[in-house]
């Protein structure tokens, strides 16, 4: 059995198995998990308990543990069960009491979540200089950020209907990035943690989606509510476009890799930016607008 600490703060373990197939449990729950490991190898036979998480973490609520009378020991959660051996059991429990800390990243001085505001959830600022974003903007603004770091000038004007968001790159040393009129300058010490405060805002934003989601026999139904809503929205908005059906098909598909459970938070992040990035990139800038006021809509818990 392994154990890890994942990018999101949790812990996952499992046996052999992709992030998605592991029983995971908060970073706080370890020890408590590990005392319940402890008491079911001490166990000769016949033995169960179910823990109820006390964190949102994984697509199940509870780990069961279960020493049936022949001696056999499983542990059940998140729709996995694995199979141990007494000794495997005691390992795994060690492994548990024994976890690293955990390094928080630090908070960004430039760019960070904020109460949705008009479906503007996330800010950067510099000084008393400041934008408010939508989530797929600030996605573009994290890609367009991240093309321009290799650059010794860069320049980018990103159009959504009648706003403008631009990027621009004038030496080694200075940023520059705007909502329409509105400007915020950067130098290239300030501009790596603008990148990463980008990063962790979407990301911030996105879990407080999967929280509201809650972790009780709903959440699902929840989930799939949302995912169709995406299909049948993409279909409306595009109309009598000549390839709506494929397009709304390849959204829904990375839709699901956003909000569906058990995926883990980077990896969420990540998929929801490329497809901010893939709507951009791909499809007319007519359609730019309405599709993202679609994702502001979805993608982002009511405050």
């Amino acid at each position: 059995m392994y154990v890890k600490i994942r990018t999101d703060g949790a812990v996952g373990i499992g046996r052999g198995t992709p992030s998605d197939s592991e029983i995971a449990l908060g970073y706080g729950e370890a020890h408590m998990i590990a005392a319940a490991l402890e008491k079911l190898a001490q166990t000769a036979r016949n033995y169960k308990q179910t823990y109820k998480k006390t964190t949102d973490v994984g697509s199940g609520n509870k780990i069961e543990f279960e020493r049936s009378d022949e001696g056999m020991i499983s542990v059940s959660g998140d729709g996995q069960t694995f199979m141990c051996t007494e000794d495997e059991i005691r390992e795994l429990a060690r492994l548990l009491k024994n976890l690293p800390p955990i390094e928080v990243a630090p908070s960004s001085d430039y760019a960070h979540k904020i109460p949705p505001d008009g479906a503007k959830c996330v800010v950067v600022k510099n000084g008393s200089d400041s934008i408010k974003l939508r989530l797929p903007e600030a996605a573009l603004l994290k890609v367009s950020l991240s093309s321009s770091l290799d650059s010794k000038f860069f320049e980018e004007h990103i159009h959504i209907g009648q706003k403008e968001l631009w990027i621009k790159r004038s030496s080694d040393l200075k940023w520059a990035l705007g909502l329409d009129s509105s400007t915020v300058k950067f130098t290239a010490y300030e501009v790596e943690n603008l990148s990463s405060g980008l990063h962790n805002a979407i990301l911030d934003v996105l879990m407080d989606l999967v929280k509201s989601m809650g972790t009780d026999k709903l959440a699902d139904i929840r989930i799939k509510s949302q995912i169709q809503r995406i299909e049948q929205d993409t279909l409306k908005l595009l109309g009598e476009h000549k390839k709506a059906k494929s397009i709304s098909k390849d959204l829904t598909k990375m839709s699901k890799k956003v909000l569906e459970s058990g995926i883990d938070a980077e990896e969420r992040t990540q998929n929801f930016i490329k497809m901010c990035q893939h709507v951009y990139s791909n499809l007319e800038p007519s359609y730019l607008e309405p599709l993202f006021d679609l994702f502001s809509s979805v993608f982002v818990a009511d405050s």
